[in-house]
């Protein structure tokens, strides 16, 4: 199992970054425009929770990408516990969630937290906490540490593009 913390100060206070969190058009500015993502779906969204289906682009060593193919799709379903300020999630596999589909054990597990901070001037300090666990025989470190590669560096550019959204909204 692999375990990684990101951590940066935004330019926006708590308040602001879970408005922006848990918006539907920055969602969908996020992980389609910015990130490039294939495809996102809105299934739930609410003042405190969302779900969201997931299609990824990702740049993956060729037999990982061969094992996952082009269709790897997923669910991240979080809860927003606002007396804390921190965010919790987890990846869901979509064959999982149909009722009709035997249950199946997950090859790739993830799960993680992010917390916000405020730290004065109008800032807040956003930290990631997350785990991603691939149970595959002679695989599973390389697909942990892709899937790892490709989490930080969806993060460095969401933490750039919320700076952007918030200066362009002048929030």
């Amino acid at each position: 199992m692999k375990t990684s913390t990101a951590s940066a100060v935004l330019p926006c206070t708590p308040e602001t970054f879970w408005a922006a969190f848990l918006d539907e058009s920055y969602l969908r500015a996020l992980y389609l425009e910015e990130l490039e993502y294939r495809a996102l779906t809105v299934i739930e969204i609410g003042e405190i929770s969302r779900k969201l289906r997931i299609v990824p682009k990702m740049k993956l060593p060729a037999p990982v990408a061969k094992l996952i193919g082009e269709s790897f799709a997923y669910e991240d379903h979080g809860t927003l516990n606002r007396a804390r300020n921190e965010w919790t999630w987890r990846m869901e596999q979509p064959a999982n969630l149909d009722p009709k589909s035997k249950p199946r054990k997950d090859v790739v597990a993830m799960h993680g937290t992010v917390r916000i901070e405020a730290s004065g001037d109008g800032h807040c300090r956003r930290t990631d906490d997350f785990s991603v666990e691939a149970k595959m025989f002679g695989l599973g470190g390389l697909i942990e540490s892709s899937i790892e590669k490709e989490l930080q560096s969806a993060r460095a550019k969401e933490y750039a593009f919320l700076k952007r959204w918030v200066d362009k909204r002048g929030v």
